[in-house]
């Protein structure tokens, strides 16, 4: 039994799902769970051992480094075989931490190196490339969600510490559908996206192609499934572009699934990402899928075959993608179909708890006189 601290921020979208799948997962294989963050992640609601500790996602130095000596006494208390931060916050707290307990070996899932795509200045993305390659250092292993962002892992640290492990899903099954999502179909066919409305998320891109896309379906629908900081903005671009008949902003989902399973195509027009459980989801749903090809996204979608990918932020060619998608059923008939068959053989939630303990197994020192035996 293998007795693991995860330390994670954030406790929602893409970090807090996988925090939450895997806490569950190893669990049910029979290792201790341990979570620090500043919640239990969204979704968990049966009993666990959390230590909270509080990570702000803003840089301050003097705060940073409390936060870091507080999380090694967390280490000490709890006496982890492994460690194992997600995201560059709590990766980067738990490496400084790595100071008081060198011995302890520590693991981090970046989800997305901030150095890659988040920020838009180059002194910015500079510096803090800089900062993930003097922490690489104190990284015993570097667990990425896909080959792209191993590359990147590759480029800043030593290559042999970079493992790979997909993101993977349960099976799902037939179910309710959106109620919102239903009355949006009836008008015509729904172009959805399901994701946060934040910065990076390209939806801007969606917006500016909704004209071009209209232009050849008149009573195609366009709806985005979320929320975030970003909502006034996008409604007044909608509005601006004289699409904000078309174009609707339906608030988060409770059930992303049920929402999911209302769309005619699924669209993900992200400017920034590493390998996003939402395709994985509505892969396994059949859907036909349109998406910007970065990050891992290709490593997910067969381009032709099981989806299609565009550049990112160019609205021309993602209208073009769903017009020519929406204008020949076969196609997405069968474009639906592969992903389904692609992501139950390859992207499964079982074989990415089974290739996690692999890594585990990696750093974990053997009992004394397992050599010889």
């Amino acid at each position: 039994m293998t007795r693991l601290l995860i330390v994670y921020q954030p406790t929602d979208g893409g970090v807090g799902r996988h925090v939450r799948d895997l806490a569950r997962g190893l669990k049910d294989r029979g290792d201790e769970i341990v979570l620090c963050g500043p919640d239990l992640p969204q979704g968990i609601t049966d009993a666990a051992d959390h230590r909270p500790l509080a990570l702000e996602r803003a840089i301050s130095p003097r705060a940073d480094l409390a936060t870091a000596a507080g999380f090694a006494r967390i280490v000490r208390a709890v006496r982890p075989d492994i460690v194992h931060a997600h995201s560059s916050k709590a990766g980067a707290i738990a490496r400084v931490a790595r100071l008081w307990h060198p011995r302890v070996p520590l693991l981090y899932s970046p989800h997305g190196y901030a150095f890659a795509g988040h920020f838009d200045r180059a002194l910015e993305r500079r510096a803090y490339r800089t900062v993930e390659r003097l922490l690489a250092l104190a990284t015993t292993r570097v667990i990425c969600v896909c080959e792209a962002e191993a590359r990147l892992a590759r480029s800043i640290g030593p290559p042999s510490r970079v493992r790979v492990v997909n993101n993977g899903i349960p099976p799902t099954d037939d179910g309710a559908v959106d109620s919102r999502i239903r009355e949006l179909a009836a008008r015509g066919p729904v172009i959805g996206a399901l994701t946060l409305l934040r910065p990076g998320k390209g939806l801007e891109t969606l917006i500016d192609a909704t004209p071009q896309i209209l232009a050849h379906n008149l009573r195609a629908q366009v709806a985005i499934v979320g929320a975030g900081p970003d909502l006034e903005p996008l409604i007044a671009r909608a509005h601006h572009r004289g699409v904000d008949h078309a174009v609707h902003f339906l608030g988060p989902s409770d059930e992303p699934l049920s929402a999911l399973r209302g769309m005619r195509v699924f669209v993900h027009p992200s400017w920034a990402e590493s390998f996003p459980y939402v395709i994985l989801e509505a892969m396994s749903l059949g859907l036909p899928i349109v998406a910007s090809d970065i990050g891992g996204i290709g490593e997910a979608l067969v381009n032709g075959s099981s989806g299609l990918l565009v550049a990112p932020r160019d609205p021309t060619a993602l209208a073009h993608a769903l017009n020519d998608l929406l204008e020949h059923p076969d196609r997405m008939a069968a474009m639906g179909a592969a992903a389904l068959e692609r992501v139950t053989r390859q992207f499964s939630l079982t074989a990415m708890i089974g290739h996690m303990a692999e890594v585990y197994g990696e750093v974990i020192p053997a009992p004394r006189g397992a050599a010889h035996r």
